[in-house]
């Protein structure tokens, strides 16, 4: 018995659990390949949820020497599909990396998605990883200052299906002046309540619709908001695959949210033909400013500033051809072609072809 385990006995310690085993994966080409998606059971009828099955649809994973697609929901679940497997797992959300990697998943069989900073999660030594996804331009740039070298990370903006969303008609003769995208998810969810700050986006629809403009929110749960909402607002909870419509009927899409790695519904309304308004966040970031017509207001905007901003970018449309034509710029088409979700899942199998980076099969426990 070692000097640690006798101390415990001494002060009357429980043992730590034991650790499991380093699953080992097959070398290249020796194994049965796989691409595991790691979707715990909190993910289901959520985005990343949605993500996978988009990006898996594509013709991308139809031909014979593809990897096998699964989908594991916990660790045992995984462990079993990478053994003897030549597999890689991708992470869908870095708050379960740290313990997958200290129970015997292969840092170097892994892909880490990563949609955006999120306060008090610690990560690992990311550069022991197969790969990381940056969602958008800030995201990888604080990636690189983290140290992840340029061969391990790569920009995944995720991602829309053109065959569902495409311009639309001109702006003057599109249903909705503004529309707002998203569930409603009730205070008791703190952290995506505040991030998503359903209090000022109320207050804002009530300031829009006072103003006389048509005002719509797609998506569910809204039945049950804790905050006041104006007669004349209209509720469109449609399955996804009928969002495309929505945005064609839209003017301007708007996003209030404080922190967003997208989000989607920017990329959906920015091929829609929309104008977009938000807070320099996720996508919209990677844009400059009052060009192309997508806007950015500060996060200290407080309602009565965005009424007025989207009051200006809707005169602004009236005024410019080119901005109310509903036809999208070349800014927005070259952003877009890459955000496919064909190109993405393109993107996603060359990772799985490539040999391991500098990786061994050590145990990845920190």
């Amino acid at each position: 018995m070692g000097l640690r385990a006798l101390l415990r006995l001494a002060l009357g310690c429980l043992a730590p659990p034991r650790r499991p085993p380093l699953v080992q994966c097959a070398l290249a080409g020796t194994g049965p390949r796989r691409l595991i998606a790691y979707l715990t059971g909190g993910s289901q009828g959520w985005i990343l949820d949605f993500l996978w099955r988009d990006l898996t649809a594509t013709s991308v994973w139809r031909d014979g020497e593809a990897p096998e697609l699964l989908v594991a929901s916990d660790r045992n679940s995984l462990a079993s599909m990478m053994e003897g497997a030549d597999a890689f797992v991708l992470v869908m959300f870095q708050g379960h990396l740290p313990r997958l990697l200290r129970d015997g998943i292969p840092a170097e069989r892994v892909i880490l998605y990563m949609s955006h900073v999120r306060i008090g999660l610690g990560l690992p030594d990311l550069s022991r990883l197969h790969g990381v996804l940056a969602l958008n331009a800030h995201e990888e740039a604080l990636l690189r200052m983290q140290g992840v070298e340029s061969e391990r990370l790569h920009r995944f903006p995720a991602g829309y299906d053109p065959r569902l969303f495409f311009p639309g008609r001109p702006l003057a003769q599109r249903r909705f002046d503004v529309l707002f995208v998203g569930r409603y998810v009730g205070s008791s969810n703190s952290n995506y309540h505040q991030r998503k700050r359903y209090a000022l986006l109320c207050d804002l629809i009530g300031l829009l619709s006072h103003q006389g403009l048509r005002v719509a929110v797609l998506g569910n749960g809204w039945q049950a908001c804790e905050y006041p909402l104006p007669a004349a607002l209209e509720l469109i909870d449609a399955p996804h695959s009928d969002y495309g419509t929505v945005y064609r009927q839209t003017r301007l899409v708007c996003s209030v949210s404080a922190q967003e790695g997208g989000p989607v519904s920017f990329l959906e309304g920015l091929v829609s033909g929309c104008l977009m308004l938000s807070v320099a966040t996720g996508f919209a970031a990677d844009f400059q400013s009052g060009v192309d017509g997508i806007w950015h207001l500060p996060l200290k905007a407080e309602a009565p500033l965005w009424c007025e901003q989207i009051q200006a970018c809707l005169l602004a449309a009236q005024a410019d051809p080119d901005l109310g034509s509903g036809v999208c710029s070349p800014a927005r088409q070259a952003f877009l072609e890459a955000a496919q979700f064909e190109r993405l899942a393109l993107q996603l199998r060359q990772l799985c072809d490539q040999s391991l980076i500098g990786g061994s099969m050590e145990r990845s426990d920190g």
